[in-house]
């Protein structure tokens, strides 16, 4: 895929992100009108039944062990999304205990694949790298990998973690840096997903749609600024003349 075509795509995606953000904004609003909240509070009910029976599920020790293998398949099995564990761990714990055990499990997740590429290299994503000078220029700091651009990754939405955790171990990054890092940039998606399940049982509340309103922007303002610095390296004098 061209590049023209890639930040089409980006900025594409980053306005319907914003779109959405205004959409559930607006259905914040609408449901402050009093008949609608009567009709809600209604159904409601129904919800509040189902998280009592969720609270009185098994022992916490073994929702844990469960979330934290579903962290580990996520490595293997890329349709395994990290939004869903979150609010899954979210849904059954309480929401300060489900937020440590969603950091510990995409930790554990990056981990993971950080090794896999140390041990066994990039696979398709380091061959796809070396084609491009420019997205090469861009990765690389002192050949080990660019600390900036990591966390860059980890702040856009939908970008694959398992593959850039790979990469970055297969340029040995420092580990300790690169979870610090990795982390860093993700925690917003951890703490809002986490937040999320928590009040999945109250989907039209201000707790359920804030989040989602919050992440939709921030993510749809991310991707158009991404694509703004795209244009900006692809149209830069030493770029034009490679081109």
């Amino acid at each position: 895929m061209k590049k023209a075509d890639t930040t089409q795509w980006l900025r594409l995606f980053g306005t319907l992100l914003l779109v959405l953000a205004g959409i559930f904004c607006l259905v914040l609003a609408v449901m402050q009108i009093e008949e609608l909240n009567r009709w809600y509070e209604t159904w409601q009910q129904q919800l509040v039944q189902l998280e009592e029976r969720v609270a009185a599920m098994g022992n916490r020790g073994v929702i844990v062990v469960m979330v934290m293998l579903l962290f580990t398949l996520k490595s293997v099995f890329p349709p395994i999304t990290i939004p869903a564990i979150c609010m899954i761990s979210g849904m059954v714990l309480p929401w300060y205990f489900a937020l440590i055990v969603n950091i510990v499990g995409v930790g554990w997740l990056m981990t993971i694949r950080y090794f896999w590429g140390k041990w066994f290299g990039g696979g398709s994503t380091i061959r796809l790298v070396r084609r491009s000078e420019i997205i090469r220029g861009l990765l690389e700091s002192k050949g080990t990998g660019n600390p900036y651009l990591l966390f860059a990754f980890r702040l856009i939405p939908a970008f694959p973690v398992n593959s850039i955790s790979r990469l970055y171990g297969a340029m040995q990054f420092r580990y300790r840096d690169y979870l610090f890092i990795s982390l860093g940039g993700f925690m917003f998606k951890i703490l809002s997903y986490t937040i999320i399940g928590r009040n999945v049982y109250n989907p039209l509340s201000a707790s359920f749609l804030l989040p989602i309103i919050l992440l939709c922007f921030f993510s749809g303002c991310i991707l158009i600024v991404l694509c703004y610095v795209l244009d900006g390296i692809g149209r830069s004098p030493k770029n034009e003349k490679k081109g």
